[in-house]
């Protein structure tokens, strides 16, 4: 006998992903899984005593969003309230900023303090930070102010005590405490390393059971409101790997995650056990592997490029001092000693790379793991994240070798006028996350939000790549780049599953895949591009055949 489905979804326009049936009205769920998709009598007839329907009103039903590369833990620590969010989309003004900076140095003079999310080329009245203004800020306790990108920190004398942050103390690998020409720190640091060195001064308490508890429960929620079923943690730091399994284990969990750990040496050195075979969907938390930093961001001036960075005002404010060219985090063979040390282990590799140049070496550390073994990358997929400024013949390149890409789409949007006014030029802004030269050398593209970088928001990664409309300006930066509303689609469903290796059981609506849905308030190929984002809402969230959220 045919076992009945425990729900039945109803009266909607189903945009499956699947290119054997792209459409169906209904669709059938039992257990986690989808039963049956069809059209409303055929599904209808498979109903049974116990079963619920659910009539969703002539609205849109998509495979749940993929988060490509997201940050939740990240999320959970800095911005979970009561954090200090201080990032341009919350905070547009400097003074805004030092003034709740010294408002909760006000409330708790002898506590730590940390502020997430400055960045000067947004909030151009905003001071440059040293030690000697956090120190009249704050001067009895520990306050880390950390960039929106997330690669630089502003560290007080008290934090830097407290982080044992001296001018003996060596850089990490990849990372960097900025010094003054005694070569005292400056409080100033750059890349993860060094960063996370701060961050513990100031975000200790965070991981207190409980309160790390209800933090990732906030940001998971944060990701299901945005029709988000699946998410990366780009940067996990493994004694949060406990968390974040206990996390999966709760009744209500909203998002299935998969962590990619910090990629030190020392874990390349000795990877212990903490990566095997992903065991699929239904599993709600595993690892997929590890996260590289080749580069920084534009935004510091951190990222090697072929071409030069503009000698003005803005690029001397993220302290470039007439530089024109930024470096890489590693040599060349540094790089690709590191990707190399867990390739050839079998753990695929997530790199952050912006730069022309740092995309040359990473293509070159993938490609002397593939001399070695043909085949490994194509099945590892190992990734580039963001690409800000890579080439056609680069990701051409990147898909021959078995190479995938993850674009952050949003740049145009947030910093899109700055790329074209501030640092590079209009010819660059017009090819900066170049979507469609990806999509057309043959990549499974993805788009992400970088999680606290920017709103996380995959209809947002969506409009900006139909429309490359920077914001507030609206203007337009590279229309050929532009991808259609199909393609789009699949950077936020399908594609995304295939680049974690789990297109058997999310990113598209068949049979036997995981009912994982997004629900939106109209069909998102009948709305106006440039007014994407005022037409189309995400009104439902399901993990499972579970709902975990609804308008």
């Amino acid at each position: 006998m045919t076992q009945h489905p425990d729900t039945i979804f109803l009266n909607a326009d189903i945009l499956t992903m699947d290119p054997v049936r792209p459409h169906a009205q209904a669709l059938a769920v039992r257990g986690r899984r989808i039963q049956h998709l069809g059209d409303r009598q055929e599904v209808l007839a498979l109903r049974g005593a116990t079963t619920e329907v659910v009539d969703l009103g002539g609205q849109t039903l998509l495979p749940g969003f993929v988060e490509a590369h997201g940050h939740p833990t990240i999320m959970a620590l800095a911005l979970a309230p009561p954090a200090l969010d201080v990032r341009p989309f919350t905070e547009p003004t400097g003074d805004g900023v030092l003034r709740r900076i010294r408002r909760a140095v006000r409330v708790a003079p002898h506590e730590p303090v940390a502020a997430y999310g400055i960045d000067l080329l947004l909030q151009r009245d905003l001071p440059l930070l040293d030690r000697v203004l956090l120190d009249e800020l704050a001067p009895h306790a520990p306050l880390v102010v950390f960039s929106n990108s997330g690669h630089a920190a502003y560290a007080n004398t008290a934090a830097l005590r407290t982080a044992g942050i001296t001018r003996h103390t060596p850089d990490p690998a990849g990372s960097r405490f900025i010094r003054d020409q005694h070569g005292e720190p400056t409080g100033e640091a750059h890349e993860a390393g060094a960063v996370e060195a701060l961050m513990w001064t100031v975000a200790g308490d965070k991981l207190e059971p409980h309160t790390l508890r209800s933090s990732l429960e906030w940001a998971y929620a944060q990701h299901a409101s945005a029709g988000i079923t699946t998410a990366t943690d780009m940067a996990t730091p493994p004694h949060l790997l406990a968390a974040l399994t206990a996390a999966a284990e709760r009744p209500h969990v909203p998002l299935r995650v998969r962590s990619y750990l910090i990629g030190t040496p020392e874990l390349a050195a000795d990877p212990g056990s903490l990566f095997g075979a992903d065991p699929g969907a239904e599993r709600l938390f595993a690892v997929s592997g590890v996260k590289l930093w080749a580069d920084g961001t534009p935004w510091q001036g951190s990222i090697a490029t072929s071409f030069p960075f503009q000698d003005n005002e803005a690029t001397l404010r993220i302290g470039m001092n007439h530089c024109t060219h930024g470096p890489m985090n590693y040599t060349p063979d540094q790089l690709a000693d590191l990707a190399a040390a867990f390739l050839s282990r079998g753990i695929s590799v997530a790199c952050h790379v912006h730069g022309d140049v740092t995309f040359d070496a990473v293509l070159e550390a993938y490609t002397r793991v593939a001399r070695t073994d043909p085949d490994l990358l194509r099945r590892l997929r190992p990734r580039m994240e963001h690409c800000g400024a890579v080439t056609p013949p680069q990701f051409r390149r990147a898909a021959e070798l078995g190479a995938t890409v993850s674009l952050f789409m949003d740049h145009v949007r947030w910093w899109g006028d700055v790329l074209a006014d501030d640092l590079f030029g209009p010819r660059t802004a017009e090819t900066w996350m170049a979507a469609r030269s990806a999509w057309d050398a043959g990549h499974r593209l993805s788009l992400h939000n970088d999680g606290a970088c920017s709103p996380t928001d995959p209809l947002s990664s969506i409009a900006t790549a139909l429309t490359r409309r920077a914001h507030p300006s609206g203007r337009v930066h590279g229309t050929d780049e532009r991808l259609t509303i199909d393609q789009a689609l699949r950077t936020v469903t399908a594609n995304p599953a295939w680049q974690l290796s789990l297109e058997n059981d999310i990113g598209s609506l068949r049979p036997g895949m995981q009912a994982d849905l997004t629900l939106l308030d109209r069909d998102p190929r009948t709305a106006d591009p440039d007014r994407f984002l005022d037409q189309v809402s995400v009104t439902g969230t399901w993990l499972g055949g579970r709902p975990t959220w609804t308008a």
